[in-house]
């Protein structure tokens, strides 16, 4: 392990050790096993609610693309290729 992995590993235990209570938590992020939720799992869940898979970007990317087109077509221009 090097400096920066044990520092990380370092910096998830340290959240670990610190826990918020259920009732000052919105309920998407409050833990019903226990009465805390630790820093740790606040931000894991924080991470994967906020996560936009790659899936989901190429679907808003075709969405964006259809929706350009459609403008293109309405106006009686010629579709052009449009690049990412």
């Amino acid at each position: 392990m090097n400096g920066y992995e044990l520092l990380a590993q370092y910096e998830k235990q340290i959240k670990e050790c610190f826990t918020v209570p259920n009732n000052l938590l919105p309920e998407e992020f409050q833990d019903n096993r226990t009465d805390h939720v630790s820093l740790q799992d606040i931000e894991d869940k924080c991470n994967q609610r906020d996560a936009e898979t790659e899936y989901q970007q190429t679907q808003r990317e075709k969405t964006r693309r259809i929706y350009l087109y459609k403008q293109m077509v309405e106006r009686g221009e010629e579709i052009s290729y449009l690049p990412k």
